[in-house]
């Protein structure tokens, strides 16, 4: 029956899960394009932003891909990725030559064409085919619970379309085609991102952005064609309503001055304008065609102006012009989208261009690239420093290289360094007389054990003082404790097994800067000490300890581990669920069955240190008893950093209140005999002590009594065969047969097992006395046993 049980499980279950794979499979991306701007043969153009939207969560998953192609007679010559929700990415800039295509996410690298490059390091990658096609590539690990939906654009910054005929053309249609695998959550088709104008249309194009602030300024010269006489049809007659050509500024801005230069086929009686305000707000410059341009000569026009901000902004920004209208020579709404200004704002920016991995206690770790930037020219005036500091626990060791990414401004190099080698300071020798963007990049830095997750330096400079994120650090150890309660003034006080996880592989190293034997330390705090030397073994990897070097130093404080061997294998760890899930799928609350797929991670190996028991004094402070582990093995900055930032901590106990100076009276046991005493009082029992095996035996439920239990405390389960004993805060349970004992909870290792003779649980008194917290001692000449 539970193997026909057993069977319809593991069936429902394979049927969840082929379903959800295939509901996965079917579901798929909405394409679609923002915008469709008119284009003219031999020009460098914008496409309209391409937009996939998964429309089922969890349809996108880890090694999904699709291949983006424009047509063979356009050339990419610069595009950006965003993403949100799923993978979140803010926007990474992909520009392409001849020899292959860089990413702004690696700063510096040239990937050849079909290499693979990262626009989020292990979530999403691009590899540019060639100059018309490329690859997105997932790979994020698929969650099929989750929520989240992504959202991918891309950005046709750049883009060359090469000279074409008509007759070349099936359409005017200029399309994306999408290639992705059946199995893939991409949906393959074509979306249609732009127009080609063979037959007449015109375009915009714009010179360089001009640099404006809150009082406004000039922008640069927007320049309109014709690409066939005529193309713009005459609107005089019900301008500003029909026929419409306009350019529309960003949100924020107005048209001021403006002054229009007719080229080619248009004169200074063709052409006229008006400012007019839009619906949504923004100002647009309305072209009056009064006269078209002659049959054989284009019209052309530039447009030289200047606006103003409708209000001071708080954050720089881009000012863009629109280029739409009804008339049949532009095509329609938002046909082109030029960038003539860059609005500035007052002040420095600091900003992340990666952050990397890396690892506490390790020397030279490299940290990401990051920017300081003038809002405007003259933010950083020269003889000003600016300073950048890494939080306690690090310092600098390869220096930043710093590049200018924007403007002509210069730092003296090489700075000097403060707080024993935690700041760099840079001293401005020139100011810029253009906005000004330093890159500091390449930099590495030595790390304590005990330092932040996330790395970040502060820059202090005029009028800021700002943090990046330059890394983000693991710690080479995650330790464990299995705890206990342990009392000031008592010996031999069991508690549980500490766990020493490595996170990485090689995590503890075996020889330290010397070339001597690394040890991993595990010291007690004043007045704690180790009642004898625990257990040590490898429990999980392939990690080498000197077993036979373990020693307890420092007064027995501390607990030295060699190690002979570092790690070279990684080993599988189940992940814990959210849900509170286990590896075989069952709820750890409930015991329901689910179908959670199990994921595993990849760590070093596992040390275990058990049979812990602690010797207390009376100077203890009662709370948390900290472990501190530290050593050669753990960190290679010793010698860099104090001995408190170069330590991890675990709580293995919590130590309770002081026991009192004398617990009970003294307790008196007789082999062979059935009377015992306690203090002055002789009682009876109905079992004698005996010796078994060197050891002596006395019945549990009468040590009890004379540690003053009463019948309240004891209490005796036949069906389970345990007894368990309430001794103020320590339950204490024993199982006859069983080589163990728990306390609170925690299995406490013994090497003689209880045993019923006549009727009663008989053990070795030593056990029974340390699980009390009680000292036991051996008269061999009365043959006694007494208990304090």
């Amino acid at each position: 029956m539970k193997r026909s049980r057993l069977i319809l499980l593991i069936f429902m279950v394979t049927v969840s899960l082929v379903l959800a794979a295939a509901g996965a499979a079917s579901a798929a991306t909405s394409n679609s394009a923002l915008w469709c701007p008119n284009v003219a043969p031999d020009s460098t153009a914008q496409f309209g932003t391409l937009r996939m939207y998964e429309s089922a969560a969890g349809s996108i998953k880890d090694g999904d891909w699709v291949t983006i192609s424009l047509p063979s007679y356009v050339e990419l010559q610069q595009f950006r990725i965003k993403s949100t929700a799923l993978i979140a990415i803010s926007s990474v800039t992909i520009n392409v030559d001849e020899n292959g295509f860089t990413v702004s996410s690696v700063p510096g690298e040239v990937y050849a064409f079909g290499q693979e490059a990262p626009l989020k390091a292990g979530e999403l990658n691009v590899a540019v085919l060639s100059k018309a096609s490329f690859n997105l590539i997932v790979k994020k690990a698929w969650d099929p619970l989750t929520t989240s939906s992504l959202t991918a654009v891309v950005i046709w910054d750049q883009v060359y379309v090469k000279p074409v005929t008509p007759e070349d053309l099936e359409s005017s249609d200029i399309k994306a085609t999408l290639d992705a695998p059946s199995t893939a959550g991409f949906t393959s088709g074509t979306v249609t991102v732009g127009k080609l104008l063979t037959a007449g249309g015109s375009t915009i194009t714009a010179a360089v952005p001009t640099s404006i602030t809150d009082i406004g300024g000039a922008i640069a010269d927007i320049t309109l064609k014709e690409d066939v006489a005529g193309a713009l049809k005459v609107n005089a007659a019900d301008f500003p309503q029909g026929n419409t050509a306009k350019l529309i500024l960003s949100p924020g801005f107005t048209w001021d001055a403006v002054t229009l230069i007719p080229q080619g086929g248009f004169t200074s009686s063709s052409v006229d304008y008006a400012v007019y305000t839009e619906r949504n707000g923004c100002s647009a410059l309305y072209l009056k065609i009064v006269s078209p341009a002659p049959a054989d000569r284009p019209g052309q026009l530039v447009v030289k102006a200047s606006v103003e901000a409708n209000e001071p902004f708080t954050t720089a920004r881009d000012v863009k012009v629109t280029y739409s209208g009804t008339n049949p020579g532009v095509g329609g709404e938002r046909i082109a989208e030029v960038t003539v200004a860059k609005y500035l704002v007052s002040g420095l920016t600091v900003a992340a261009k990666s952050s990397l991995d890396a690892v506490a206690g390790r020397l030279n770790q490299q940290i990401g690239n990051f920017t300081v930037a003038e809002g405007m020219p003259g933010d950083l005036p020269a003889g000003r420093l600016v300073s950048l500091t890494l939080p306690e626990g690090a310092k600098w060791n390869r220096l930043p290289t710093v590049t200018r990414e924007a403007g002509n401004g210069t730092l003296t190099e090489p700075p000097s360094t403060r707080d024993d080698g935690r700041t760099l300071v840079y001293a401005v020798s020139q100011a810029g007389t253009t906005r000004t963007v330093f890159c500091f990049k390449n930099a590495t830095v030595d790390l304590a054990v005990y330092v932040p997750d996330e790395l970040k330096v502060t820059v202090k400079g005029p009028g800021i003082e700002e943090s990046v994120t330059v890394a983000n650090v693991q710690a080479p150890l995650t330790l464990s404790a299995g705890g206990g309660t342990v009392r000031v003034g008592l010996q031999e006080q069991p508690v549980g097994q500490v766990t020493i996880q490595e996170n990485l592989v090689g995590a503890l190293r075996a020889r330290d800067a010397a070339g001597n034997r690394a040890v991993l330390k595990l010291t007690l705090p004043s007045g704690t000490r180790f009642s004898k030397k625990p257990a040590v073994e490898v429990t999980a990897g392939d990690l080498e300890l000197d077993t036979s070097e373990v020693k307890l130093e420092d007064d027995d404080r501390t607990l030295t581990i060699p190690v002979k061997l570092s790690s070279a294998t990684p080993v599988e760890k189940p992940v814990p669920s959210e849900e509170g899930t286990t590896a075989s799928g069952e709820t750890a609350s409930t015991g329901e069955e689910t179908t959670t797929e199990t994921v595993y991670e990849q760590v070093g190996s596992t040390i275990t240190v058990k049979d812990i028991f602690l010797t207390l004094d009376r100077t203890v402070p009662v709370g948390d008893l900290t472990l501190e582990v530290s050593g050669s093995a753990l960190s290679e900055t010793e010698s860099l950093f104090s001995s408190s930032l170069n330590k991890l901590t675990c709580l293995p106990a919590q130590c309770a209140t002081p026991a009192p100076v004398a617990i009970r009276a003294e307790a008196v046991f007789t082999i062979g005999s059935n009377k015992y005493r306690v203090g002055n009082e002789e009682k009876e029992m109905d079992v004698a002590p005996y010796v078994k095996n060197g050891r002596t035996y006395a019945p549990v439920r009468y040590l009890a009594y004379a540690a003053g239990l009463g019948e309240d405390q004891i209490f005796w389960d036949g069906r389970a065969r345990t007894v368990t004993l309430l001794a103020g805060k320590r339950v204490i349970q024993f199982k006859v047969g069983e080589k163990a004992y728990l306390l609170n909870g925690v299995a406490i290792s013994i090497d003689a097992a209880p045993e019923i003779v006549n009727g009663r649980v008989m053990l070795p008194y030593r056990f029974v006395a340390q699980a009390l917290g009680l000292k036991a001692e051996w008269d061999a000449a009365t043959r006694q046993v007494i208990i304090r």
